[in-house]
């Protein structure tokens, strides 16, 4: 059994598509980890990069601070102003390990290095530096970016200013991105696995589904699905089974009532026969009598009218009933196509109305009989509903089969019922309640074909006119060539 439901599985395997369920999920899965680890990312790097920010500006101001107040007195009681801000600056250096820039405003700047020069400080904070508060502002001096800490010594005229490089920081926060980045995408890689799990349990009970609904539909009734837990695939799991019980006692129903059916019209085919037969003889002898009245001979001939269709109708019935119970026999003989044709035609009178269009002869190996009930059939059925136009016969061979096609100048069959025409009972014609035919004719035609291991087809010839073609094989089947 798991090597036949494997082999199921395989069988019914579709192709990954692009709007199933299983990327549908996928995507979700995506789109829900995408988005939260963005949100997250973004989050942190804005409180990462917020956090660090502070905590350099506060240290540098700080720092600035310290070493301004450090060296206040010095720079205050300086005779010589420009040596010692070349001095505070290098010690101050020194302690801040950054680029000291002290100004002497306006006469003379000083600086540690070789660059930035004065216009390197913002308008803005020079403006506020002037003012003797410790300002800070974060810019970029030659691409790179500082964090500029400045003040002065109002009553000297001096200006400082400490040019801190975030660039550290920078790296910091650039390499926090690359990690976030790669966190992100193993997040994303986790989260489709998790989502290829998930539709496994969501698509496998699915897939069983539809295996049974399949195998159900293909008539195989005792078809059921385990049920597994209690969400909402089991629930529909339980659905199927008990659809699949009530549509297997109906269909068990049906099929008996069906059995019922045809034994009771076997039944009754069987106990009319002997009474038509004796029926039957009277009718003949009725037929041959030559005292009977003018005015009894119009009821006499209805009378035997009707009991050779009620007859016809027996025969048809026990027929079909034969069919429906398996005992059918198929009794072949070789025998020429062409001269059964002729012979059916001519006992029918048809001979005149049906125009030819077969071989000089045709050997085949069938049950003569049989092929009479056919042909019979599907020529009365074109001498019947053709109208006044001719009816034409042909045979031929096309590769393996013989063809019998016999074809009207009629109306032809109405659309609708073209796919009922070989079901018993069955008139095109609804307001024809009473006709010669008893509605089994195209249908025993139809099983004949069937038994010979051919097919009965019909339709509209593209010129007008109804066309039914039989095929059959030339080669019996089990026949060595």
């Amino acid at each position: 059994m798991p090597r036949r439901a494997e082999r199921e599985r395989k069988r019914h395997r579709r192709p990954l598509r692009l709007t199933g369920l299983r990327m549908r999920l996928l995507a979700a899965f995506a789109a829900v980890a995408l988005l939260t680890s963005a949100a997250v990312t973004g989050v942190s790097y804005v409180l990462t990069r917020q956090s660090l920010m502070t905590r350099v500006n506060e240290s540098s101001v700080q720092q600035f601070e310290s070493t301004v107040n450090q060296y206040k007195q010095e720079l205050d009681s300086a005779d010589d102003t420009s040596t010692a801000l070349a001095d505070v600056a290098f010690n101050m250096q020194l302690a801040g390990r950054n680029g000291w820039v002290l100004y002497r405003d306006p006469t003379a700047s000083a600086t540690t290095t070789d660059s930035p020069p004065y216009e390197a400080v913002p308008a803005a904070l020079r403006s506020q530096a002037r003012k003797g508060v410790v300002a800070w502002q974060r810019s970029k001096v030659n691409g790179q970016p500082y964090l500029i800490v400045g003040s002065s010594l109002r009553h000297k005229g001096i200006e400082i200013y400490d040019f801190v490089s975030l660039q550290p920081q920078q790296e910091d926060l650039k390499r926090l991105a690359q990690n976030s980045a790669i966190a992100s995408g193993v997040a994303i890689a986790i989260s489709l696995a998790l989502g290829l799990l998930a539709s496994r349990g969501v698509l496998l009970p699915l897939r069983r589904l539809g295996i049974a609904a399949r195998r159900l539909g293909a008539g195989k009734l005792d078809t059921r699905v385990e049920v597994r837990g209690n969400d909402e695939v089991a629930d529909v799991s339980r659905t199927f089974n008990e659809t699949a019980d009530a549509l297997e006692r109906s269909i068990a129903e049906l099929r008996s009532l069906e059995a019922a059916s045809r034994r009771f019209v076997a039944d009754v085919s069987h106990e009319l026969r002997t009474p038509l037969t004796a029926m039957t003889a009277v009718t003949d002898m009725l037929e041959e009598a030559t005292d009977v009245g003018d005015e009894s001979a119009p009821a006499a001939q209805l009378i035997v009218a009707e009991t050779r269709r009620l007859a016809r109708l027996v025969e048809d019935l026990m027929e079909v009933s034969r069919f429906d119970a398996g005992t059918a026999e198929l009794r072949r003989e070789q025998a020429d196509l062409v001269a059964l044709v002729r012979g059916c035609l001519a006992a029918r009178g048809w001979t005149g109305r049906v125009a030819l269009n077969v071989p000089e002869t045709l050997p085949v190996l069938v049950d003569q009989r049989r092929i009479d009930v056919i042909v019979a059939n599907m020529v009365g059925n074109a001498v019947k509903h053709g109208g006044a136009g001719r009816v034409e016969l042909a045979i031929g061979v096309l590769g393996p089969n013989l063809i019998l096609q016999v074809r009207d100048h009629g109306p032809g069959i109405p659309s609708e019922a073209l796919e009922h025409i070989f079901e018993r009972f069955y008139k095109a014609d609804k307001a024809r309640g009473r006709s010669e035919g008893s509605g089994l004719g195209l249908s025993i035609a139809y099983e004949n074909a069937h038994i010979h291991g051919g097919e009965l087809s019909g339709g509209n010839h593209p010129d007008g006119g109804a066309v039914f073609t039989l095929r059959l094989p030339l080669q019996a089947p089990g026949e060595n060539t």
